[in-house]
C-alpha cells in the first residue's frame, strides 16, 4: 500500500516538469529540489544521523550517483512528450530488472513473475497507443536509459535496505545529490557563461515544492522502507501502475494547478490495458495473493 501511495505522486510528477523553463539547467532543478528534500528529511529524522557509519556513507554515495543519473536523463526526455507517453516509457523499467538480476546474480525470475511481465507489457502497449516509428527519437532513448538506471537503483536499494537504516539512506542520498547537482550546475553555468539564478515564475516554484516534498522527500524514504519487505521485480511492477494513475489523473491535476491540459481519450483499448496491468500486478506479488486467499477463506467461513 505504501508503494502504491508514492506511485501516485510519481505518476503526476511529469505534469510538474512542464513548469520548468526549457532554458533552465536540469542540474539546477535537481540541486534545488534535492536541497529542499534533504532539509525536510533532516528535520524529521535528525536523531537517526547518530547511527551513521562508513557503510551507510558508501551506500548513500552509490544510491546518489544512480539517483542523479536517472533524474538527469528523465529531465532530458520528459520535456518532449506529454505526461502519459513519458509515464508509459518510464514505467516499463520492470522489463530490465530480470535481465540485470540475471547478469549480476544469475537469478532467474519465477514463472508467475514472467507471466505477470507479459500481462503488464501488453497492458502498457495498449495504453500507450503511440507511434513506435519514433523509437529512435533522442528523447525516447533518454527515457530508456532512465529505465535501465532506475532498474539498477531499485535492485541496489533492495540490497542495501535489508541491513541498513532506511532514514539514513534516504537522507544521505539526497545530501550527496545536492552536492553533485550543485557542482554540475556551477560547471555548466561556467561553461555556458550564465549566472546561477533560479527562475521567478510561480509555476516553476510550484513544481519545485511538489517535486521536493513528494518525490525527493516522501518518495525516497518510503521506497527504502518498503523495499525491506518485497522483491525488486515486485516493486517495479507495482510502480508500473503509475501509468494508470497518469492516464486518469493528469487532466484533473493539470487543470487544478494551471498547467497545459493534454488531450486524453480513455477508449476501450486503454481500459483493457489497465485491466491487464492490474492482473499482472496481482499475479506477481505473493503478498497480494495471500491477502486475497485469507479474505476469501474468511468469507467462506462466514
Amino acid at each position: 500500500m505504501s508503494l502504491l501511495f508514492i506511485t501516485f505522486f510519481a505518476s503526476i510528477q511529469y505534469i510538474f516538469y512542464a513548469g520548468v523553463p526549457s532554458n533552465f539547467s536540469n542540474f539546477g532543478f535537481l540541486f534545488i529540489t534535492s536541497l529542499i528534500g534533504f532539509i525536510i528529511l533532516f528535520l524529521v529524522f535528525f536523531n537517526e544521523l547518530f547511527r551513521i557509519d562508513r557503510k551507510h556513507i558508501m551506500q548513500c554515495l552509490i544510491l546518489s550517483v544512480e539517483s542523479l543519473a536517472y533524474n538527469f536523463f528523465l529531465l532530458l526526455g520528459a520535456n518532449s512528450f506529454d505526461s502519459t507517453t513519458v509515464s508509459s516509457i518510464v514505467s516499463s523499467y520492470f522489463l530490465f530488472i530480470p535481465i540485470i538480476e540475471f547478469l549480476l546474480y544469475k537469478t532467474m525470475p519465477k514463472p508467475n513473475v514472467i507471466v505477470a511481465i507479459v500481462f503488464v507489457v501488453i497492458g502498457v502497449f495498449l495504453i500507450m497507443g503511440m507511434d513506435y516509428r519514433n523509437i529512435l527519437n533522442p528523447s525516447i532513448i533518454f527515457l530508456i536509459i532512465t529505465d535501465i538506471i532506475i532498474s539498477l537503483n531499485i535492485i541496489t536499494i533492495g540490497k542495501f535496505a535489508k541491513g541498513s537504516n532506511p532514514a539514513i539512506l534516504a537522507m544521505g542520498q539526497l545530501f550527496f545529490n545536492t552536492i553533485f547537482a550543485f557542482i554540475c550546475f556551477a560547471v555548466e553555468s561556467k561553461i555556458k557563461m550564465t549566472s546561477i539564478r533560479m527562475p521567478r515564475e510561480p509555476l516553476f516554484w510550484g513544481s519545485v515544492i511538489f517535486i521536493s516534498f513528494f518525490l525527493r522527500g516522501l518518495y525516497t524514504v518510503v521506497q527504502v522502507y518498503a523495499q525491506r519487505y518485497t522483491s525488486p521485480i515486485n516493486v517495479s511492477l507495482i510502480f508500473s501502475t503509475e501509468l494508470i494513475m497518469t492516464l486518469f489523473f493528469s487532466n484533473f491535476i493539470s487543470n487544478y494547478f494551471g498547467f497545459p491540459v493534454e488531450p486524453q481519450a480513455i477508449g476501450l483499448m486503454k481500459i483493457i490495458g489497465v485491466v491487464l496491468m492490474l492482473i499482472g500486478i496481482f499475479l506477481s506479488d505473493n503478498d497480494i495473493r495471500d491477502i486475497y486467499k485469507i479474505l476469501n477463506k474468511k468469507k467462506k467461513l462466514v
